[in-house]
């Protein structure tokens, strides 16, 4: 049944992708006490951040809200904190960008990491590694346009305020299902 509801894209040759995951981060005012500053403050952004991730089903539906964790935390930590591994059976495959270092933790449960090719010591990729690269790219674009479709509400505009940030998770969530409700990002044929 899965399978049935499958976007063409992943039918053949990427049946078994069970989630695509992306983490994302919300700027929040920078706070008060040094030792939270650092904790908060994100290199990629440069500023101080909330991190969290989220999962798409193969026909962008989000079926996974981690909840937001300090920006400094990185995107292994955060997948490993988020439990996602726990709801996954034998044989999944979970489709990430190169910052998600965790093949060998999906590999201790069955399951296996579907992401980008790195260059390593090569100059250039071959032929095969370029298309499967491109092809990749192109089908996690939708997990970065949920993202952005959750980023669209006002809730998200500039940085949160500090007094919110108790409150910040209950909104991100409902935000995210929310999201579900727009028009489909993926039309399945």
């Amino acid at each position: 049944m899965v399978i049935e509801y499958m976007p063409l894209p992943f039918r053949f040759g990427n049946k078994d992708v069970r989630i695509i995951v992306d983490c994302t981060e919300f700027p929040i005012q920078k706070p008060s006490s040094p030792m939270e500053q650092q904790l908060t403050f994100s290199r990629y952004k440069n500023t101080n951040t909330l991190k969290g991730m989220i999962g798409i089903m193969p026909n962008g539906a989000i079926s996974f809200i981690s909840p937001l964790y300090c920006g400094s935390i990185s995107d292994k930590q955060l997948f490993l904190k988020s439990k996602l591994m726990d709801r996954l059976e034998p044989n999944d495959v979970v489709m990430t960008d190169k910052g998600f270092l965790v093949a060998e933790k999906l590999e201790s449960i069955g399951c296996k990491l579907q992401c980008p090719i790195f260059l390593k010591d090569k100059i250039q990729f071959d032929v095969d590694e370029m298309v499967s690269n491109s092809q990749l790219s192109n089908m996690r674009v939708t997990v970065e346009r949920a993202i952005s479709r959750v980023k669209q509400y006002k809730y998200f505009e500039g940085a949160l305020p500090y007094r919110c940030l108790p409150h910040v998770d209950k909104v991100f969530f409902i935000a995210c299902m929310l999201c579900n409700f727009h028009t489909p990002l993926i039309q399945v044929t």
